[in-house]
């Protein structure tokens, strides 16, 4: 019977021990964002019903994201992944004459929007602690600061925090999933950008 507990509490010490390795998380700085509208459980379809802020801008600059050196050691694809999905989102939209990443030139062109992005909170669970914890790992989950600027007077036209998470029930069941937390972000803040600053 003894050697049996013993088996067991090494068996929990493996796991706990795999799951710490594996899900990382920072602290995030709220006080900073206290002020700004936040959007919570955020998808494709629940942005696609935001208000319009502004429009007639047919182009757009995406600065690089930012984030903490803590972010970017625990997430180092994060950074690539998040602005290449952005990018291409806004771009396969086909109503904007330029989305770049970054700027060509130092003469910006007349309706240009500025779009500026950094990580408040994230937490990725790994595929071994998902494994190993299940549902008890918790769930994977993003909040991006999302900041709007018009080029050319540089006035602020829209500042929100945009989150997401992924069900841990669900994830328990779709190993790797979570990887993809990053370019959904990408996705659902270009389809937030297109709604609430479209074209025409």
């Amino acid at each position: 019977m003894k050697v049996c507990k013993v088996i067991v509490m090494l068996v929990l010490t493996v796991m706990l021990c795999s799951c710490a390795g594996q899900m990382k998380t920072t602290t995030p700085k709220q006080d900073e964002y206290a002020g700004i509208t936040r959007i919570e459980g955020a998808s494709i379809e629940t942005v696609q019903k935001e208000s319009r802020v502004t429009s007639g801008y047919e182009n757009i600059v995406l600065n690089p994201i930012q984030m903490s050196p803590q972010f970017a050691t625990d997430y180092p694809k994060m950074k690539g992944e998040f602005q290449s999905s952005l990018l291409e989102y806004l771009k396969d939209k086909h109503v904007y004459r330029n989305v770049e990443d970054h700027l060509k030139d130092t003469k910006l062109p007349k309706k240009t929007i500025i779009v500026d992005t950094k990580v408040v909170d994230m937490r990725i669970v790994g595929t071994h602690a998902r494994m190993w914890g299940g549902f008890m790992a918790g769930s994977s989950h993003a909040d991006i600061y999302l900041k709007l600027t018009d080029a050319m007077s540089q006035k602020v036209l829209l500042e929100r925090v945009i989150g997401t998470s992924y069900n841990a029930f669900a994830s328990e069941f779709a190993f790797g999933s979570e990887n993809s937390l990053p370019m959904e972000m990408g996705h659902i803040i270009g389809e937030y950008i297109y709604t609430v600053a479209p074209v025409k």
